[in-house]
Parts: structure tokens; C-alpha cells; sequence
């Protein structure tokens, strides 16, 4: 998986003092391969001292879909990462698809998620419209 995910363009490493460096769609990247299957997290654009509302809001958001169930969230090494699966079985329109899935969701992290939680606010979680 990792292969083709670097032949398509998204994934690239870089050498860096005896040590892979990855990139996916430009974006700082830690990949771990699995029996043919791979899992890439990208790092997130988010203050590192974000509010327990934050990381409740974002987990929840990620667990409410179907869509979003490869996906996962770590803390590590004072910053915050979003994790997926890529299946060794995707054809290479739904890894693409999948790749720029992971793009939009971390937008939306970054963007709309870390706003000030405001506790009276209806929940996003569930809505169609």
C-alpha cells in the first residue's frame, strides 16, 4: 500500500539523518505498514494546548460516521495527529478518494473544530443539512 501511495503522488519520504521523513499531499506524515495495508497519520495544524471539549468534539465527530471509522486520533510528541487506514484491497479511485478524505476532514478539524465550544449550541454530529 505504501508503494502505491507513493506511486500515485501522494506519499512522499525524504531522508533525513538515516531516517524517513513522509509527506502526504504535502503535509507532514508518520506511516506505519501492516501485511500489505498501511496507516498514515498527518499532522494537525492545532495549538497544542486545546480544551478537553476540543478533543471530546473531534472524537466524537469521527466516531458519529461510518465514513470516518478508519480514522483515528493520537496525542503524540506535543502535537496532534489524524490517523487512517488504507486497505490493500482499495482500488486506486478510492484510495484517491480516501487521501483527499483525509484532507478535508483534517481541514475541518483544524478549522471549524477548534473555534471556542460553545455548550448550548446544537450538535453537528448527525446532522444531514
Amino acid at each position: 500500500m505504501i508503494g502505491r501511495l507513493v506511486n500515485s503522488g501522494f506519499l512522499i519520504s525524504n531522508s533525513h539523518q538515516g531516517r524517513n521523513e513522509w509527506l502526504l499531499a504535502e503535509r507532514k506524515a508518520y506511516v506505519v505498514e501492516q501485511h500489505g495495508s498501511a496507516s498514515v497519520a498527518i499532522v494537525l495544524d492545532v495549538p497544542q494546548d486545546v480544551t478537553n471539549d476540543w478533543i471530546n468534539q473531534t472524537s466524537l465527530v469521527l466516531a458519529a460516521s461510518e465514513t470516518t471509522r478508519d480514522y483515528g486520533l493520537q496525542y503524540r510528541d506535543n502535537t496532534w495527529l489524524l490517523w487512517r487506514y488504507y486497505d490493500e484491497n482499495q482500488d486506486d479511485e478510492k484510495l484517491s478518494q480516501a487521501v483527499a478524505f483525509q484532507l478535508a476532514i483534517a481541514r475541518f478539524i483544524e478549522k471549524d473544530l477548534i473555534k471556542p465550544f460553545d455548550r448550548y449550541r446544537a450538535s453537528i454530529i448527525g446532522r444531514t443539512a
